[in-house]
């Protein structure tokens, strides 16, 4: 199904009827069990017109590289074929843990193996943060995670050989995937601010289950420099992907400007 005939197959109805959810694009997410943030944001901050729809990949509470690629291998694909049912215009794989512990060859192959099977453009977390990288010209920056120490690692070593310079880097130390969640936006911009060191070219904060979008306008008016998140970039990957061009102010120059 291309993104134009989907388009096309709905369309606001005549003077007293209700448009159908979803008229100009649907969007649909592969997220972790654990995940309580895509979900509601994505849905409360989507254009008019636009819905989204996601399908679920059960994951231990215990934030492990080997629970997370257990989770990707044993209901990655289950989750796709389920959410490619409603005919979604795009898709994301709402993780970025997932594809920073299993590398950026597997993540490449990743998104193209899900364009594939499912028939639309898709992206995942950390493709939507590199492509965020190129239209915003960074290549050096400061990375905050929530994550442990072992997956904040890979977290480096996955952008370092995608060409992104890890300048410097602080994180949370979380160790329970639910508990990604549980930072308020005091904390995420604390843990930013520990993160940042001067002549960066933006501040990237990773994790999809981390409230991070609500603290870049902050952010950006300290440091100057553009803020990315997972949640954020992945969110604009989508929408751009289904052919949806909107502008949306209060989530960073990314969403607002490209």
């Amino acid at each position: 199904m291309s993104t134009a005939s989907a388009s096309a197959e709905s369309r606001p109805g005549t003077a007293g009827e209700r448009a159908p959810a979803g008229w100009r694009a649907r969007l649909g997410v592969v997220v972790p069990s654990v995940n309580t943030v895509v979900e509601p944001w994505f849905g409360s901050t989507a254009p008019a017109g636009v819905s989204v729809h996601a399908a679920r990949m059960l994951l231990d509470n215990a934030l492990s590289a080997e629970a997370i690629v257990r989770m990707d291998r044993e209901e990655g694909e289950h989750a796709l074929r389920q959410l490619a049912s409603c005919r979604p215009h795009a898709i994301a794989y709402c993780c970025t843990a997932s594809s920073i512990v299993q590398g950026l060859a597997y993540d490449i192959k990743l998104q193209r193996e899900m364009s594939d099977h499912a028939g639309v453009p898709c992206t995942t977390a950390t493709q939507a943060i590199l492509q965020a990288m190129h239209v915003l010209g960074v290549s050096n920056v400061a990375a905050a995670s929530p994550y442990g120490e072992r997956i904040d690692g890979a977290e480096h070593a996955f952008f370092e050989a995608a060409g992104i310079r890890i300048a410097s880097s602080a994180c949370l130390g979380i160790e329970d995937a639910f508990e990604l969640a549980r930072p308020s936006a005091d904390e995420i911009i604390a843990l930013a601010k520990r993160a940042h060191t001067p002549a960066v070219d933006a501040v990237l904060i990773t994790c999809l289950n981390l409230w991070s979008h609500l603290v870049i306008e902050a952010l950006e008016q300290a440091f100057g420099v553009p803020v990315i998140t997972s949640t954020q970039a992945t969110f604009w990957r989508l929408l751009r992907l289904a052919g949806i061009d909107d502008r949306i102010g209060g989530f960073g120059r990314l969403l607002a400007e490209h």
